[in-house]
């Protein structure tokens, strides 16, 4: 039978008896066809046994995959390709060893790919990308150099997209040193540049990127992406002043490029200048009225400012185009919801029916039930939702904002009902061992937070919020200090400046009566976030030293910016006179 079907593993089609010549006629060692009257030698005897052989692993291989076996598919695949060396063979077997992960099959393949077809840019490029995937910059660049000299003149895009793969998979180093290498054999090609410098910002090699930005230009002056690249690496720099200027000067002189244009007012976003970003993006609006990119990010621009009338009209005109339309469902729905009209805000949340905002939307729609009242039907709502997905991550987290929800709704027991059965289900998850332990520090049941936090630092040390919560109750609700610090101290060390960290090394230093550490790590930790609780901690800490004014002025700054907070205005009587 010749009919094979579609379909198989990651949507490759199903090749094999094409491939191989079909099965009314094989070509024999000379290229003669063999018919089924054709006499047949010992040597084309032997050969038709191997490429039945083939067919056959093909088709088995691609039936594995169907059935949901991509290794019993690849393990066919492999037989098929020792019996009957073939490109598209080995291109299969790179598909499906890529799909597994398994690095050592995919490159095996690749090197045969090229051995069976040298002057393919398509192997060429897979035998690179996979050689620098392994840690072989060396062999990476000639492949890559190959497959830029097979891709033709002009090299532009062969090298930029040489970039972009090396940017997917490969070790920050080997990739670095793979492009350079590439840069070197084609020094005067302005692209070979620009891809370099992409690729280091997406590194965060922030200098490199300015550096191959500046030499683009220098071989093309004017080169819009490289402009562009080379303001985004200033703003890696901190240099926001520089990189808006380059782009002004760029734009006093290409005026009309709507790339540089929109590309400047992202980087007046970038650095907080949001009336300004917004004037640029009602420009180009007003020039390029059919330009959607700008439509939506001028609506999601007005949302986050809050101007939810203006942002309104953006997104529904938006939602008119039928471009970003499941966005646009999802931003008015918020809209609709910040304005307190939340049968509208459902509704446009029901039309999120595709993209990054559809599981988002769909737990919209509990907190709306639950904030009316309807906290039974909101719990049924997650728990349908639940059983619906398939990403075990995404149950996770519907058992976590079921939880949230009946925290919220003051009933602890069931929350901690719903962790318990979630880690039932998912045991060691660290997202719910974690959620699961701050609620129980929170129903004064330290025994089985340490228990939680505990297992959590046992099987990922390096697990910074682990670490940092679990020094925080210690120093909190015991006296332990000198453990509770040990653990601070680790977490301080993996984000030596994330604000809860320092905040924490601020209370166990209190803690332990070293008021002047204590002061500088909350004066840090306040300066870097403005919360309630760090404010509370640094009024203490100030009084505690003695310094009863700054205290006061520090309190009334706090309320004013949080009126009503519990702890500040525990401490507002502590202090009155």
């Amino acid at each position: 039978m010749c009919a094979a079907s579609r379909g198989g593993l990651a949507g490759a089609a199903l090749f094999g008896v094409l491939l191989l010549g079909g099965c009314a006629s094989l070509q024999g060692p000379g290229g003669g066809t063999l018919q089924e009257d054709t006499p047949k030698v010992s040597a084309s005897k032997t050969q038709l046994t191997a490429r039945s052989r083939a067919i056959y692993n093909v088709l088995a291989g691609e039936l594995a995959g169907q059935a949901g076996d991509p290794k019993q598919a690849l393990a066919y695949y492999l037989k098929a390709l020792n019996e009957a060396p073939e490109p598209e063979l080995a291109r299969r077997v790179i598909d499906i060893a890529t799909y597994l992960g398994d690095n050592d099959t995919a490159l095996a393949a690749a090197r045969r790919w090229v051995e069976l077809e040298s002057n393919s840019a398509d192997a060429q490029r897979a035998a690179g990308v996979i050689e620098a995937r392994a840690g072989h910059p060396l062999r990476a660049t000639a492949h890559l150099r190959r497959f830029v000299v097979l891709s033709g003149k002009p090299y532009g895009n062969s090298l930029v997209l040489c970039g972009a793969l090396l940017s997917q998979g490969v070790d920050r180093e080997v990739a670095l040193q793979t492009m350079r290498a590439l840069v070197n054999d084609f020094p005067r090609e302005a692209y070979a540049h620009y891809a370099l410098g992409s690729l280091a910002l997406h590194l965060d090699d922030n200098a490199q990127a300015l550096g191959s930005a500046e030499r683009a230009l220098a071989l093309k002056p004017g080169f819009t992406e490289a402009l562009i690249l080379k303001a985004q690496a200033q703003m890696g720099m901190n240099q926001t002043h520089e990189a808006l200027r380059t782009l002004q000067n760029a734009l006093a002189k290409q005026r009309g490029d709507v790339g540089l244009q929109l590309a400047y007012a992202r980087l007046l976003v970038q650095a907080k200048r949001y009336d300004a970003a917004r004037e640029q993006f009602r420009d180009l609006l007003k020039r390029h009225p059919d330009n959607t990119d700008v439509l939506y990010t001028l609506g999601l621009l007005d949302y986050q400012l809050g101007r939810d009338a203006e942002a309104r009209r953006y997104l529904q005109r938006l939602l008119r185009t039928g471009q970003h339309a499941a966005a646009a469902e999802y931003f008015l729905g918020r809209i609709a919801e910040r304005g307190g009209d939340m049968s509208t805000a459902m509704r446009h949340y029901a039309n999120v029916d595709s993209g990054p905002y559809q599981f988002d939307a769909r737990v919209r729609v509990a907190y709306i039930l639950a904030g009316q009242g309807d906290l039974d039907q909101a719990r049924q709502y997650l728990q349908q939702l639940r059983a619906s997905v398939g990403d075990n991550a995404r149950k996770v987290d519907l058992y976590m904002v079921e939880a949230e929800l009946l925290t919220q709704a003051d009933d602890g027991a069931q929350a901690m009902d719903v962790y318990n059965e979630a880690l039932k289900r998912y045991p060691g998850n660290q997202r719910l061992l974690y959620a699961r332990a701050l609620l129980a520090d929170k129903q004064g049941n330290l025994g089985q937070a340490e228990a939680d936090l505990g297992y959590i630092i046992q099987h990922h040390p390096d697990n910074a919020m682990a670490l940092n919560a679990l020094g925080y109750t210690l120093a909190d609700r015991t006296n332990r200090y000198q453990e509770a610090l040990g653990y601070i101290q680790r977490a301080l060390a993996l984000r030596p400046d994330d604000p809860a960290i320092l905040d924490s090394m601020g209370w166990v230093q209190y803690r332990l009566k070293h008021y002047s550490e204590a002061l500088r790590y909350l004066r840090r930790a306040y300066a870097k976030f403005k919360d309630p609780e760090v404010a509370a901690h640094l009024v203490q800490v100030l009084l505690a030293s003695g310094k009863r004014a700054e205290a006061l002025s520090t309190l009334n700054a706090a309320l004013k910016a949080h009126p009503g907070d519990a702890e500040l205005e525990r401490l507002k009587k502590r202090l009155a006179p």
